[in-house]
């Protein structure tokens, strides 16, 4: 079975600088793999119009998180639906005052509640990142359609067995080391079509028109 491969990015937080990742998506570009753009609550405006040409040209993003985090851990991992549900409210509420489309939600720490699985499907947010793989969601968040692997950060790291999955996720800026290692050993990228059925977002009026924002500058 061939081994599928996809990309997270973090690091455009709030007021993040872009050049690091529109150099890294421009390298991304030169060898056909689109990336997955992990975009925090209440990005900067600059931030959501780039994420949105970036998903314009199939890219993915994320909503990473719904609050700013304080420190390591896994929010989520025990989170019930009804408060998950409130913070998704929260934070999809900035997201659309941007006019940003998410396709889906990443999770600081990458694990998840079965509460925080069903608060995004209730959400409408049918795509999840997690730390056992890639996740289409249905009804109350029973994962319809999973592509296996742990997630592999900025250092390889052993695995066991043949995942169909290759995650890494890297900070922007990161070398590409692992992708070409990767792409060298056959695994194929998966692109945005596979992952999730594309919407936009849900006001169309925003300040500033992001068809102005350039992808590779």
């Amino acid at each position: 079975m061939t081994q599928r491969l996809i990309v997270s990015v973090s690091g455009l937080g709030p007021g993040a600088p872009l050049d690091g990742a529109v150099a890294l998506a421009d390298a991304l570009d030169a060898r056909r793999v689109p990336a997955t753009w992990l975009v925090g609550p209440r990005p900067h405006p600059e931030v959501a119009a780039w994420a949105t040409a970036r998903r314009r040209v199939g890219d993915v993003v994320l909503l990473h998180g719904t609050r700013p985090e304080s420190g390591a851990g896994r929010p989520y991992r025990r989170l019930p639906a009804h408060e998950a549900g409130l913070r998704l409210t929260a934070a999809l509420r900035s997201r659309d005052a941007l006019g940003l489309a998410v396709d889906g939600f990443a999770a600081p720490g990458w694990a998840v509640s079965a509460g925080t699985r069903a608060a995004l499907a209730a959400a409408d947010l049918g795509l999840l990142v997690d730390d056992t793989g890639v996740h289409r969601l249905g009804p109350y968040g029973a994962p319809v359609r999973s592509w296996r692997g742990p997630v592999g950060g900025a250092e390889p790291r052993r695995r066991r067995g043949a995942p169909d999955l290759v995650h890494l996720a890297l900070p922007v800026g990161a070398p590409l080391a692992l992708v070409d290692a990767a792409l060298a050993g056959g695994a194929t990228p998966l692109g945005a079509g596979e992952l999730v059925p594309r919407r936009g977002p849900r006001r169309p009026r925003v300040a500033g028109d992001p068809e102005h924002w350039s992808i590779t500058a």
